[in-house]
């Protein structure tokens, strides 16, 4: 049965910058638009969800020459304002009577200048969109209306640009998974985009280099620890993903609601893993302990800077003692430690870049990011910029690059290159190791995120026996937990004891039915022990769940028939 309002032709559109497209997250979906396209589809539209940024123009030309759309809903970030306009201008080119619209943070940073000079734009929607693009679809559904009459957009109006306000929304749980928009979809990698769940909106921070807290607002607003199970467990059930990254600004900001988390992740026995995002200054031990059992096997922290000058001119509000406590935490309770570091501040010295040096030697991170320092619309960094006359107020519109950093001397380049190489030099220390692991399983109890990594030390180490005897605990202890069943599935396949391998990823199908790698590895095993038949079911299922993926279709090929 199709949907009521299915006569509304509706697109939701993103495309990347050209460089972008060769990175491994960059291409991929906002998030935001897949809860936009579930809450059209909740309230009887049929959105057609579209990701343009791995296409030609020829394809995108097509595909809106086809749909021929009534609506559409264009994101945009600082790296692609000039793809995301492009886009605009190409609907209003081929449906001129199509209503366009763009939202995202450049957009809504930026709506004054994108509505004064762009006339392919009809409105720009200002913070976050489900409600506001459901209205703007409704007034389409019913002929027409005005701008004025919706909350939370800006468009042109007498004597110039308007915009009206919109609160934001208060109940989280409210909004329907962002599966559900991606029912019809295009150019999406649907496994790839669904291991990243947002389960907060908001910043109380005030980093000056961060436009997120003028987006979302300061106050913080979440979702409940049941809603966040429900979604993992949906997404599991239907997918087979049984990794996923939950990229809140600051995931642990609350602390009961991230132990709650963790303790229904262990009473329902969801057994995954997952990674996420925190400040230093929002961790205890408790919390990470429980995170620990629960499966985190990762926290990417924002410690940009081990000089206290440095953080100040940031607007960070830590200290680098703070950053101490939180690692010495951290790798207490066995969880990977990442950061993210910042430098090319102004006035940064070398002397501020050892003190960096120094702190990453004491905190052992096992990786880490280094990125110069950038102006966005919407933060303070580009906002005291322009008043000072430092850069023009126009820099977005007026320069094509992908991003503009605050200084371009050669300090920044040697800079990174210092803080990277001893990130790379630490990494090699701040691995775990069978000490570590004899610890963590005393402050722990038995968890299973720590005895997958034993095991791959073991793996690595070449000692496949302990491995072995590590990872059939898991299977022992935790029959429903396919972690230990994929892990023995691939260490026999290494060693090519392969009809242990098939077992072990048949018992692992019979938890994650849909568990893509499994059924690949299967269909793999099964060709080198010539039961051809069996491998083409394997890959079949796989086809079905991935269509698009040509691996799959180069093995159905190498089998013979059709790919």
């Amino acid at each position: 049965m199709l949907p009521e309002n299915s006569a509304v032709r509706i697109l939701l559109l993103y495309k990347c910058h050209l460089a972008g497209a060769r990175d491994p997250f960059t291409p991929l979906l906002p998030t935001g638009l897949g809860y936009i396209g579930a809450y059209l589809r909740a309230h009887g539209f049929d959105p057609l969800l579209a990701n343009l940024s791995v296409s030609s123009w020829a394809h995108a030309e097509d595909l809106i020459a086809r749909e021929c759309p009534d609506l559409v809903c264009i994101s945009q970030f600082t790296h692609n304002r000039f793809e995301s306009l492009k886009l605009a201008a190409l609907v209003k080119r081929l449906v001129p009577s199509c209503v366009t619209l763009l939202g995202g943070p450049h957009a809504t940073h930026t709506f004054a200048a994108i509505l004064d000079k762009h006339p392919e734009v009809d409105a720009v929607v200002l913070g976050e969109g489900e409600e506001t693009i459901l209205e703007v679809a409704r007034m389409v559904a019913a002929g027409g209306g005005a701008f004025s009459a919706v909350q939370g957009v800006a468009y042109r109006g007498e004597g110039g640009v308007r915009s009206t306000a919109r609160p934001p929304l208060g109940d989280l749980d409210g909004l329907p998974f962002p599966v559900h928009g991606y029912e019809r979809a295009e150019g999406c990698d649907i496994r790839r985009q669904l291991e990243f769940i947002i389960t907060s909106r908001g910043c109380p921070a005030s980093c000056r280099f961060c436009s997120s807290p003028l987006f979302w607002g300061r106050s913080l607003r979440f979702r409940s620890p049941r809603s966040m199970v429900d979604e993992i467990r949906l997404l599991r059930d239907r997918y087979g993903l049984i990794y996923f990254s939950l990229r809140d600004d600051t995931f642990t900001a609350r602390a009961d609601r991230v132990v709650e988390f963790c303790r229904l992740l262990l009473a329902e026995q969801v057994h995954i893993l997952w990674n996420c995002q925190s400040r230093v200054n929002c961790v205890d031990d408790e919390m990470l302990l429980w995170m620990r059992r629960a499966g985190c096997e990762c926290i990417q922290y924002g410690i940009e800077s081990g000089s206290e000058k440095v953080l100040a001119m940031l607007g960070k509000r830590i200290t680098p003692e703070q950053v101490r406590r939180a690692a010495r935490a951290t790798r207490r309770a066995g969880i990977n430690l990442s950061i993210y570091l910042i430098t090319g501040v102004p006035g940064e010295t070398e002397d501020d870049v050892q003190a960096t040096v120094r702190l990453v030697n004491e905190i052992l991170p096992h990786d880490g990011q280094v990125a110069p320092l950038a102006y966005y619309p919407g933060t303070a960094l580009f906002a005291d910029a322009v008043r000072e006359g430092r850069v023009p107020g126009d820099l977005f519109e007026r320069q094509r690059g992908e991003a503009f950093y605050v200084r371009s001397d050669p300090f920044v380049a040697r800079a990174s290159e210092t803080l990277l190489r001893a990130l790379d030099r630490v990494g090699r220390r701040a691995r775990f190791g069978p000490a570590d692991f004899g610890r963590q399983r005393q402050i722990l109890g038995y968890c299973h995120t720590t005895a997958l990594a034993e095991g791959e030390w073991h793996e690595e180490q070449g000692d496949f026996g302990s491995a072995e005897s590590v990872y059939r605990e898991i299977t022992e202890r935790q029959p429903g937990n396919p972690w230990g069943w994929l892990a023995l599935g691939g260490l026999y396949g290494g060693e090519g004891r392969v009809e242990q391998a098939v077992r072990m990823f048949r018992r692992a199908l019979t938890i994650v039915p849909a568990h893509l790698p499994a059924h690949l590895a299967l269909g793999d095993l099964l060709v080198m022990v010539g039961d051809r038949k069996g491998a083409r079911r394997h890959y079949e299922r796989a086809r079905e769940l991935d269509p698009h993926d040509g691996e799959i279709r180069d093995r159905l090929k190498k089998l013979g028939g059709k790919g």
